[in-house]
């Protein structure tokens, strides 16, 4: 383990585990946490021993956003980045800053590996995108969900809108940011915003249970489903098929592919590597 205070990092059993570690503060974030955020996808991303990257909240709450506290005269590594005061700034400046500054959702996004937030208590704004950046939301019967951006006098972080409608449709989408109602787990989960919900004591257990599958499974495979969904959102009917199936072959003529399909004939569980 990597104990950097605002971030924990573990590394076991091909699973890379970031944990946001300001429980006091209900894991808001700072921008220092943001760039370390980026920095552990990336390298979960590029190294081949990681088979799925896991995103958690210490103490009671996953993350209930931004600090805002640390915009105004806080004096850490935030106050310097916006130094500027976005109030002297053009609204081009301060929307190009803040997409300097958002990549973290793109790179939870669209990396090649699974990704599961582990979740307690609230996840609200830029916490409630993390969430919806990745692959799995696994969640306490305490979670809950808020978008909190009208509340704040904001739209939403860049990306929240697209994270937010995949999941559960354009009705919710926007009956949950214009509203900004508090999304508890139960309803959470009736809407496809939560994957499964577990009484908050056995959470971590049944957890770790799915990062263990996951971690053991076909790496190169799920790095093709992934493609493949992302794809669906945006290309054609053709031309899915035409990813899909480009994708298949590269998996089935992996290790893993060859691996399972010789499994399946010698009536044995496959033992997977991930390439």
């Amino acid at each position: 383990m990597s104990d950097n205070s605002d971030i924990l990092v573990t590394e076991e059993g091909g699973a890379m585990t970031v944990t946001l570690n300001r429980p006091d503060r209900l894991n808001t974030l700072t921008w220092p946490m943001v760039a370390q955020l980026e920095e552990m996808v990336s390298r979960a991303n590029r190294d081949p021993g990681i088979k799925v990257f896991v995103l958690a909240g210490a103490g009671r709450g996953f993350c209930a956003g931004h600090d805002l506290s640390a915009m105004g005269d806080g004096g850490d590594a935030l106050t310097e980045k916006w130094k500027d005061h976005p109030i002297w700034m053009e609204p081009e400046q301060v929307g190009a800053r803040m997409l300097e500054d958002s990549q973290i959702f793109i790179s939870l996004f669209r990396m090649n590996k699974p990704t599961i937030a582990v979740m307690r208590g609230p996840a609200a704004g830029s916490g409630l995108a993390l969430a919806t950046a990745c692959d799995l939301r696994l969640v306490s019967e305490t979670a809950f969900f808020k978008t909190s951006y009208a509340t704040a006098g904001r739209c939403g972080e860049p990306g929240s809108a697209f994270l937010l409608q995949r999941l559960v449709g354009p009705a919710k989408a926007r009956e949950f940011m214009l509203l900004d109602e508090k999304i508890d787990a139960q309803t959470a989960l009736a809407y496809g915003l939560a994957n499964k919900v577990y009484a908050d004591d056995a959470l971590d257990a049944e957890a770790a249970k799915i990062v263990a599958k996951i971690a053991g499974g076909p790496g190169m495979s799920y790095a093709g489903i992934k493609r493949n969904l992302n794809a669906a959102e945006r290309l054609s009917f053709e031309d899915c098929v035409s990813t899909e199936a480009a994708q298949n072959a590269r998996a089935s003529l992996s290790h893993d592919g060859k691996e399972a399909g010789q499994a399946f004939m010698e009536k044995r569980a496959p033992a997977f590597r991930g390439y």
